[in-house]
């Protein structure tokens, strides 16, 4: 999908950009970022609203579709090339122009007159498709089989995937040799790969069991990024959608500490996916925006990229939720000196397992270097947004209450006992969305 949208946006961007104002940003908080953590702007369409967004104390993405040709009106596309071998079973059958299509476009990153120079940009190769994920059916083919080299299937299974991670992996190592300074990262695999269905009701050995490759295959990449993407985009306008958030946060991060301290930034956008043929494309609810901004913070993301392509068409103006997203990560950036520097606590119940028993959402965090202070992000998706609930939990020497209301994703401040709600008011996305031209 974002690959998609990207080859939209080349051919507008080389084509015809429109010029649009920067509106609705007299609404919107800034969400300057302290203590390591980062807030990112990646929305295409109107550049007026870039400006705007680093003002506010976002910071810029350099996004590269790196299979792109838009020169060549999309001849030599790499993806193309893979796609007509759809489920691509031989990596060792690389186009002759693949080198040279990749750098090509890399250079378009090192030209660009608005790439920062100041340390607040990030670079993400953009490279997704689908390869062949049965060993023993890319084993079987025997144009793959012959290629590898390979004596068994256990020989063939390590040069198979190490094989497919040069796709992903060399485009970042050819970035990083003309911008070694501007740290890289990939979009498309991750080392523990998005997923909603193989962990909704799933036990832990079963959700091993459905990402056992992921490991082997991300050992290849890892050497060459500098951070971790984990895609959150929203599919369901579901209690689940949350918990997924938080899994895929939780899983990654988690896995991901094998190879050192590296940063996992969450991909996030205010819309459901279009995968989701009723709902897709419409801006997500605000009780999920809500969640969206401030769950991957609780979960072991440094970062937050807020991905899109709106407004794109001469009027439009911003997300109508996009001040309760700002807001609620507003509450992050007021607290990240903190959260940055806290530890979660070690008897806190894995976000898969409280999906699967469908119980609140609860992630707590002690401060660092304070006696007794904590940050507990806690939410309950499962009842509606009219109701309310309780739970009791546990901060150092003492047992709270916390009041759970309607779907709000709140973030509690505990210090010695006494309990300090923050919360989002989403009544101002409805106001947002009666201001906006549509």
């Amino acid at each position: 999908m974002l690959f998609l949208v990207l080859l939209v946006l080349g051919r507008q961007n080389i084509c015809s950009e429109e010029s649009v104002s920067a509106q609705g940003w007299e609404d919107i908080r800034s969400v300057k970022m302290s203590g390591g953590l980062r807030a990112f702007w990646d929305v295409g369409g109107a550049k007026s609203h870039h400006p705007e967004a680093l003002k506010h104390g976002f910071e810029s993405v350099n996004l590269l579709g790196d299979y792109s040709d838009y020169p060549g009106k999309q001849k030599r596309n790499i993806n193309h090339y893979v796609h007509r071998r759809r489920p691509a079973k031989n990596p060792w059958d690389t186009p002759d122009f693949f080198e040279e299509i990749i750098r090509r476009n890399i250079g378009k990153i090192v030209e660009d007159p608005d790439l920062p120079s100041d340390g607040t940009s990030i670079f993400v190769h953009d490279i997704e498709f689908e390869f062949e994920q049965d060993i023993a059916k890319a084993w079987a083919d025997p144009a793959t089989k012959k290629s590898s080299g390979a004596k068994s299937l256990e020989e063939f299974q390590k040069a198979y995937l190490a094989k497919w991670a040069e796709w992903f992996w060399l485009p970042c190592k050819w970035g990083k040799e003309v911008l070694p300074d501007l740290p890289a990262g990939l979009y498309g695999p991750q080392p523990f790969h998005r997923d909603y269905w193989g962990l909704s009701g799933k036990d832990a050995g079963q959700i091993d069991g459905t990402h056992k490759l992921d490991a082997e295959f991300w050992k290849h990449i890892d050497p060459h990024v500098d951070f971790y993407v984990a895609s959150i985009y929203v599919f369901y306008d579901h209690p689940g959608s949350v918990f997924y958030i938080a899994s895929n946060i939780e899983e990654n991060f988690q896995r991901t500490r094998q190879y050192g301290n590296k940063p996992v930034y969450a991909y996030s956008w205010l819309r459901y996916h279009n995968s989701n043929k009723d709902i897709g494309g419409q801006e997500l609810a605000p009780w999920l925006a809500d969640a969206t901004a401030v769950v991957p913070y609780f979960y072991g993301a440094h970062g937050n990229v807020l991905w899109g392509w709106e407004p794109q068409a001469k009027g439009k103006k911003l997300y109508g939720n996009l001040v309760v997203y700002t807001d609620s990560l507003g509450r992050i950036a007021d607290l990240a000196d903190k959260i940055a520097g806290a530890e979660p606590a070690a008897d806190d119940v894995k976000s898969h397992v409280l999906w699967k028993e469908k119980r609140p959402l609860v992630k707590r965090l002690k401060v660092s270097g304070e006696k007794d202070e904590w940050l507990v992000l806690a939410m309950n998706p499962w009842q509606s947004e009219q109701a309310k609930s309780e739970i009791e939990i546990t901060c150092g020497e003492h047992n709270v209450t916390l009041e759970l209301q309607g779907r709000h994703c709140d973030i509690f401040h505990i210090k010695e006992g006494e309990v300090k709600r923050l919360q989002t008011d989403y009544s101002k996305a409805t106001a947002a969305v009666k201001k906006r031209v549509l």
